[in-house]
């Protein structure tokens, strides 16, 4: 899909502190709101179920994930002083924390995951003060690599929810394939040929036929919004906290590796959105923020965040970049974790429309990753280590097997998550692999000859 430039960039929906009306504003937050929602619940409930919590946790869980990412996002778009990055980003669960946190829950028990996340929380605010001395190690051919890896790790994502979300009855059903192919059109016409407002909120139009549609087709249930609370408070600690040296260990060094995401996302924000790099500042006080939120959630029983990269994908998309709509958005999320009925009612979205929806976003992210990538000349290198690193950490995420037999700990940092492997290993090349430029690789070719 071509990456179009808003026509009118005094248009406050294009600027950074733009401030467009709230009755505008509301439709665009609202579509952030629904392209994380469900990823956001997601690893909540793959938690519950995996630790046998009960219907009550489970519950819980799911009313506190909606504001911790309230929370998180609040920080990110308020942030000053080091604290936050300042930008429109959206914050949700991390789905390579589930299999740490499972894991953390089934040795230590649950408690020990809100422990650790405190630890963890601190050791990534100690990294972002640090990023500035640092971020040399970081060039846009390693950030570039993450958001690539990012991009493209999200596209069985999106094709899983297009067929109607792994383990469902109905996967694969042409039904799910109509309503997403549907949705999706929508959203690609809307936004190649739409004009205005129409463009801005393309995404949100089609998430809304695609609903229509799949309700008209009996597709969506509204069983699990009977059953939730119209109200609820939060509580602190509501699952205890217990301190294990072998569960903060494994937090701290979770949180340090999916910190370069952060970096990766913002960077492609900016570069989506802005048209340019991100400065020292956002991506220190992106990293500071979510150390901080962490630490806050951790304390009213939420789970680790991390930056949404279906929402990046958004900005980049529509270019709107203004702090209001990110705010909104971030207003409406914390307040849904007030309202449990209100989060049951949107996960009565079907997967097959939010896949639709959000296949052409992740299709925009790695494209903004390849953008990243080209501010840097492609050495043979550069080639080579790109794609060494997207070679081994795609690989090893389609062929889950291939680390059965590596200790646990091996496979819970290096097996959940591409961009982790992806991320390592263009990080470490780059650093000892000597450069060259274009020359220097011609003479050593007409050397050969």
């Amino acid at each position: 899909m071509p990456d179009k430039e808003p026509k009118n960039k005094k248009d406050p929906f294009f600027q950074l502190d733009g401030k467009p009306s709230i009755g505008k504003s509301l439709p665009v937050a609202f579509q952030h709101v629904l392209a994380m929602v469900i990823g956001n619940i997601a690893p909540a409930i793959i938690v519950a179920a995996a630790l046998n919590l009960s219907a009550t946790d489970k519950a819980m869980i799911i009313q506190y994930s909606m504001m911790a990412a309230g929370i998180a996002s609040l920080i990110q778009v308020f942030g000053g002083k080091g604290i936050g990055s300042g930008l429109p980003v959206i914050m949700g669960l991390n789905f390579a924390f589930v299999p740490v946190v499972i894991t953390i829950g089934t040795n230590y028990g649950f408690s020990a995951v809100f422990a650790s996340m405190l630890f963890g929380g601190a050791a990534v605010i100690l990294f972002g003060f640090s990023i500035m001395k640092i971020r040399r190690f970081f060039p846009p051919l390693v950030t570039g690599t993450t958001v690539l890896a990012m991009g493209i790790s999200l596209y069985p994502v999106a094709i899983n929810y297009m067929a109607g979300g792994v383990g469902s009855e109905q996967f694969g059903d042409w039904k799910n394939w109509l309503v997403a192919l549907v949705t999706l059109s929508v959203v690609f016409i809307l936004t190649e040929f739409g004009r205005g407002y129409i463009k801005v909120i393309a995404i949100l139009i089609g998430i809304i036929v695609g609903y229509l549609l799949a309700l008209a087709m009996g597709m969506v249930q509204f069983d699990g919004v009977a059953e939730a609370k119209i109200f609820a408070l939060p509580s602190l600690m509501p699952f205890g906290m217990t301190f294990h040296p072998g569960a903060i260990f494994t937090m701290i060094i979770m949180y340090l590796v999916a910190s370069v995401e952060i970096i990766g996302d913002i960077s492609s924000l900016t570069i989506g959105g802005l048209e340019r790099e991100a400065s020292d500042r956002e991506i220190s006080g992106g990293i500071v923020g979510n150390g901080i939120s962490s630490i806050i959630v951790a304390l009213f029983g939420g789970m680790p965040t991390a930056t949404f990269s279906q929402n990046v994908g958004i900005v980049a998309m529509t270019k709107v970049v203004a702090k209001r709509i990110a705010a909104i958005a971030g207003i409406i999320i914390l307040v849904t974790g007030f309202f449990p009925k209100f989060g049951a009612f949107m996960s009565t979205i079907p997967n097959a429309v939010l896949g639709g929806a959000t296949l052409s976003v992740f299709a925009i992210i790695s494209i903004s990753g390849i953008r990243l990538i080209a501010k840097e000349p492609f050495t043979m290198r550069n080639c080579n280590i790109l794609g060494i690193a997207l070679a081994v950490g795609i690989g090893i995420s389609q062929v889950p097997d291939a680390l059965a037999k590596a200790p646990l700990f091996f496979r819970t940092f290096f097996g959940s998550s591409p961009v982790i492997i992806a991320t390592l290993i263009v990080f470490i090349l780059n650093l000892i692999v000597p450069k060259k430029t274009f020359e220097q690789e011609e003479r050593e070719r007409a050397l050969k000859r």
